[in-house]
């Protein structure tokens, strides 16, 4: 699923640029929303999936598989260990999924940087604080380029952590020019 958002997010962005070339602003952003949103769901999705996979393979520890899911592990007298739901914000999930596979990460890198910026746009337009969206036509383009960019190359790196391989070319191309 995380590659077809990826291919939406890029799909929305282009639109949103050529709209933006032909002077159609209230478009444009409409489609750079849209490709916001998909690409936050891309790295969304690309983390359960990962969650999945690692649960299949049992190569964590069920307490970091219940993370990744979303989930916590209590114990209760009458009943055991038990799975409770607990939501676990994306960046501290990618923080676990990097510092288990990729130690030497570094969290002050440009595309840990802008993913989190990313996120945090990303978050700006879910849960607005004024009336209308002020963000120009230019801003979205400047923050879905960086962002699409941020998440891709954030995914190839966990990618290559854990498998020991790149995403694959179709999805790399999608990183704007």
């Amino acid at each position: 699923m995380f590659e077809e958002y990826l291919q939406d997010a890029y799909e929305f962005f282009r639109l949103g640029n050529k709209s933006a070339a032909d002077s159609q602003d209230r478009e444009a952003r409409r489609y750079y929303r849209a490709a916001v949103f998909y690409a936050s769901g891309a790295i969304e999705a690309f983390v359960n999936y990962l969650a999945d996979a690692l649960a299949k393979a049992g190569s964590i520890t069920p307490h970091e598989i219940s993370f990744l899911n979303d989930k916590i592990l209590v114990f209760s007298v009458d009943k055991g260990v038990i799975e409770r739901t607990e939501y676990h914000r994306l960046d501290a999930k990618l923080r676990l999924l990097i510092r288990r596979f990729i130690p030497q990460f570094d969290f002050q890198s440009r595309t840990w940087v802008k993913m989190m910026e990313f996120k945090h746009f990303r978050d700006s337009l879910v849960h607005p604080r004024q009336q209308d969206d002020e963000n120009t036509a230019a801003e979205y383009c400047k923050e879905v380029d960086e962002g699409l960019r941020a998440v891709i190359q954030l995914m190839d790196t966990v990618s290559q952590g854990m498998f020991q391989r790149h995403l694959r070319r179709q999805l790399l191309d999608l990183i704007p020019d």
